[in-house]
């Protein structure tokens, strides 16, 4: 049968990977498969560019990337195809009320990540801090280093840890001009550009491949997901997906223990029942 699918976009962490961070191979030739039809496998993931790229070199993948929940999009050799980084006025404002609340949090900018907590570290950088910095990325540690970040470069996303009640300060948040506020876990609040999400990542890449979004596939199990899931015609959800993002989309897979990506990809975009 002729494949409706020409895009599939797809969330890492609770959904390419399981439970243990490890990409399954049914997952893995799930999307082998598809390239070899010509379709386009995207990575749509609140990490960093530079983070997915090094997890895809370690699985032998090559695909273009939607990072920070769609604040930079690049392509399989990470020359950027689009950039949306907040306002100076929202990042300043955004760190300004994190700090207040006494908040851990990371910062994205477009040669760095930085936390505020000295002794805290990315896990990019326990993982991958070498190969990525060899990208020309650095990491930045406590308080000063990310006051001086902010003020001096493009941000492109905040995360903020648990080390607070989030309710107060994702209220706090929510005050600011020019930001929008989202989850990829109950454990984190993550503060994007106004305007950018998933959803619009999508659209956008979409958009420079020449694909309706008829013809597209996207794959994701938590609040930050939701946007894409809504945009696309094949929108899929995880069988361990919050109820929300379930009740977002068109249709809902297995686990990602039990290698939900590949039995959505094999029965949507490659025609098998099995």
């Amino acid at each position: 049968m002729d494949c409706p699918i020409r895009l599939i976009a797809t969330d890492i962490d609770g959904t390419l990977l399981n439970s243990h961070g490890v990409l399954p191979p049914e997952n893995l030739q799930a999307i082998l498969a598809a390239q070899r039809l010509g379709i386009t496998v995207a990575i749509a993931s609140g990490r960093f560019p530079e983070n997915v790229y090094c997890l895809l070199q370690d699985y032998g993948l090559v695909c273009p990337i939607i990072g920070t929940n769609g604040g930079r999009i690049v392509d399989e050799n990470l020359r950027p195809l689009a950039e949306h980084p907040m306002t100076a006025q929202a990042a300043v404002a955004v760190q300004a009320v994190l700090d207040q609340a006494g908040a851990d949090y990371f910062a994205f900018g477009s040669n760095f990540v930085c936390s505020s907590n000295p002794a805290m570290r990315h896990h990019s950088e326990l993982s991958d801090g070498e190969k990525i910095t060899a990208l020309g990325l650095s990491y930045r540690h406590g308080p000063e280093a990310a006051r001086e970040s902010c003020a001096q470069d493009n941000i492109y996303k905040f995360f903020v840890c648990d080390n607070v009640p989030f309710a107060p300060l994702r209220a706090a948040l929510g005050k600011i001009e020019g930001i929008s506020l989202t989850q990829s876990s109950p454990r984190n609040i993550e503060v994007m550009p106004e305007g950018v999400d998933k959803g619009q990542g999508v659209k956008e890449f979409a958009a420079l491949l020449g694909v309706p979004l008829s013809q597209v596939m996207t794959l994701g199990d938590q609040e930050n997901d939701i946007p894409m899931l809504r945009t696309a015609a094949y929108g899929v959800a995880m069988g361990n997906a919050s109820p929300e993002t379930k009740a977002a989309a068109a249709f809902v897979t297995n686990t990602n223990d039990e290698a939900g990506f590949a039995a959505a990809i094999r029965w949507y975009a490659l025609g098998m029942t099995v």
